[in-house]
This record gives C-alpha cells, sequence and structure tokens, in this order.
C-alpha cells in the first residue's frame, strides 16, 4: 500500500541507493522534485497549503541525508530514480512538481516515464542547453562555495541571485539564507546536480510530451529568464503558461499561498 502520512523522514532504498524521502498528508500523490541544493524542508512553507494532497519530497543524491554517489548522474538517470521511487512506495502514477533544477528533471521523466506522470507542473525553470542565459551576476552566484555555508554572504548574494521578493525583503532573505546554509549539500553532491543540469537539453522532446502542462515563472528571476517559460508552454503540445508579476526564482518560498492555490487548480482539473 502507499505511504499516506508520515510525520518523520524515511529511507527508501532506489537500485541500491538509500534515499530520505518525506510524506505528508493524505489523498492524490504529488511528487516534488527539487532544485540545486534543495532537502525536503525546502518545500515546508508549501506543504500547509497543499490540503487534500499527499505530498512525496525526497533529497536527491548528495544533498540532504541523502548520499553522494561516486560519479555523476545524468538528467534522464535521476529521473528514473524518481519513477523507481514512485513504485517503491507503491504508487502507480503521481502529479509532479518540478522546481528549478526539477524542473528539467520533471521534464524528462514526463517524457521517458509517461505512465508515471499524470500532471505536470515545472516552476523557475529552463530546458537546459538552448534556453537564453540567466543574468550572468546571478549565474555566477551559483559557483560560490561560501554562499553554500555562510548565511551572511548567502544574503548579501541573495537579491541577485533569486530576485523578487529577495530584493526588498530583508527578513525572509534572513530566513532563506539561514536555511539554506543550514542544510548545506555535500560538495560532491553539488558539483554533480551542477554538471547534470550544465549538460542535458529537453528542448528536443518538449514536442512529445503529452501530458497536461502548467509552467510557471517569474518575470523577475535571474537564473531562469520566463522567455524560457514561455518557448516551453509553446512546445509542450498541452502547455500553458503562467507568469508572475513580480516573482522571482523562489517563487516556493515567495508566495507559497498563491503558488498552492495555483497548482491545487491545475492538478484538480480533469
Amino acid at each position: 500500500m502507499p505511504l499516506a502520512e508520515a510525520s518523520t523522514p524515511t529511507t527508501v532504498v532506489v537500485d541500491g541507493r538509500p534515499l530520505n524521502v518525506s510524506v505528508h498528508g493524505t489523498g492524490a500523490p504529488l511528487l516534488l522534485i527539487n532544485g540545486l541544493g534543495g532537502t525536503t524542508s525546502t518545500w515546508d512553507p508549501i506543504r500547509p497549503h497543499l490540503a487534500g494532497r499527499t505530498t512525496i519530497a525526497y533529497d536527491a543524491p548528495g544533498t540532504g541525508d541523502s548520499p553522494s554517489t561516486r560519479l555523476p548522474m545524468a538528467i534522464p538517470a535521476l529521473a528514473r530514480q524518481a519513477a523507481r521511487l514512485v513504485r517503491e512506495l507503491g504508487y502507480r502514477d503521481v502529479d509532479i512538481l518540478g522546481f528549478s533544477l526539477g524542473g528539467l528533471v520533471a521534464q524528462q521523466l514526463a517524457w521517458s516515464c509517461p505512465r508515471t506522470v499524470r500532471r505536470m507542473v515545472v516552476m523557475s525553470t529552463n530546458m537546459g542547453w538552448g534556453s537564453v542565459p540567466g543574468d550572468p551576476r546571478g549565474m555566477k552566484s551559483l559557483f560560490s562555495l561560501r554562499r553554500l555555508n555562510d548565511p551572511v554572504y548567502y544574503a548579501q548574494l541573495a537579491p541577485t541571485l533569486l530576485g523578487g521578493r529577495m530584493r526588498h525583503d530583508p527578513e525572509l532573505v534572513r530566513q532563506v539564507a539561514e536555511a539554506r546554509t543550514e542544510e548545506n549539500p555535500d560538495l560532491r553532491g553539488y558539483v554533480w546536480q551542477m554538471l547534470s543540469c550544465a549538460s542535458w537539453s529537453t528542448l528536443p522532446f518538449l514536442p512529445l510530451i503529452r501530458q497536461p502542462t502548467l509552467v510557471v515563472a517569474g518575470d523577475d528571476d535571474p537564473l531562469a529568464r520566463s522567455v524560457n517559460a514561455r518557448v516551453m508552454a509553446q512546445l509542450i503540445p498541452r502547455g500553458r503558461l503562467h507568469v508572475v508579476e513580480g516573482g522571482g526564482h523562489h517563487l516556493i518560498l515567495e508566495r507559497p499561498e498563491e503558488m498552492a492555490l495555483l497548482m491545487r487548480g491545475f492538478y484538480e482539473e480533469s
């Protein structure tokens, strides 16, 4: 039987690799696929607003409590891992939400494992190779190792790195900086994740994705330009676009209730 509710994280072995998994709530399953260096706690702000859903979050290899792999995992391998995790938890199919790097994994998953995915939301993401590059200042910040463990330095970078509310909400910046540096990823795992997203493109197969897809972007996202979201929504046959005015990269943290309401409406469509 599927894991319907859990109050504490659990370890699930997928293809011989342990993954830290957190399952909360009851109802139709929703798989949450994280961004670069993100952990299960990244989803804490939005989970309370997803009533009526079983949310499944997991630490990708090399993040949180999931050990790093010896060699990098490409996007297709990460997508297969996500599909097998769904099976290990006892689900036949799920809705999915892919954030940032997780958006690439979600696109790959929808295409290569179509029976696993019912409906898909991708947020603050692009297509990898072939995308319009992000702001050079924000992209440069991704390579700063100090950012991973120094909350003061992270807070200094956040407006340029993330945009949106991070440009004018110092309290939110402080909260995000403390949370992100408290659970910084394993260095090898972080580098492996960067290699995975820097060496792949979903552009060739976007027209082959058949699931209803909602592409969400902030118009003040320095890392994932909204023009890429427009291209994705046009190329995916059943794609649609939602641009958040004034939204930055981390819409889950900036506007959790608004994003949850948007997604719930989309997932509940017949």
